[in-house]
């Protein structure tokens, strides 16, 4: 799977912004170590802008369009998003903690060292190279999610579960899926030969079957 595109931004082009948005775009933006916690967004456009350890925890976000933007130890811990357009951006040790990320689309964007725990993904789909490495998804739920570009390293899925989704194309080599519940939505997923041991464990888990030492 080819690795997705990034953003394309020059620090020199960059103007610092410390006040939110007010419903206007945002464009060639430099923020840093904001305050933006609860910030409502609707119908906008961020685009070529960095954000650095930036507080959104609480943001509610509805049609809000990302593009060539890179996010660095960004909070958004709590979040409601909907309608969101995700292309070529970079997160990197970002919070999604307890995020709500709904019928949102993620096109060649990159998660490094992110935290997605007890997150709820409902109607996300990827239609670009879309690459998680090292994110934590313990206990978050993906419900209808279309997933065919993703690729996920080496990330932690302890209680996680996946409901009703496709992830028929997905990489998945290199984690540990023993911990996940919905052994269907993994049909079509590319996995390693070493992954066929925790397919057990998730076969028995889905199917409540009782495992006895002796047969």
């Amino acid at each position: 799977m080819s690795a997705p595109l990034g953003p394309d931004l020059d620090p020199r082009d960059l103007d610092p912004v410390s006040e939110p948005p007010d419903d206007d775009d945002l464009v060639e933006a430099d923020v840093d170590g904001a305050g933006w916690a609860g910030l409502e967004l609707s119908g906008v456009r961020i685009a070529s802008s960095r954000f650095t350890g930036v507080d959104l925890t609480g943001a509610g976000w509805r049609n809000v369009r990302l593009y060539g933007c890179r996010f660095e130890r960004v909070d958004l811990s709590g979040a409601r998003l909907s309608g969101l357009t995700v292309e070529r951006c970079a997160f990197v040790d970002c919070k999604f903690t307890g995020v709500r990320l709904i019928e949102s689309t993620v096109k060649n964007g990159a998660f490094q060292g992110c935290r997605f725990d007890y997150a709820n993904l409902d109607g996300v789909r990827t239609t670009g190279p879309v690459h998680w490495t090292d994110c934590g998804w313990a206990r978050a739920v993906l419900t209808n999610c279309r997933l065919p570009t993703a690729a996920l390293r080496g990330c932690h899925l302890t209680d996680a579960e996946l409901v009703d989704c496709d992830l028929r194309g997905a990489d998945l080599r290199g984690n540990d899926l023993s911990g996940l519940t919905g052994l269907a939505s993994l049909r079509g997923a590319a996995i390693g030969a070493t992954q066929l041991s925790d397919l057990a464990v998730l076969a028995a888990r889905d199917l409540d079957l009782k495992v006895h030492d002796a047969d």
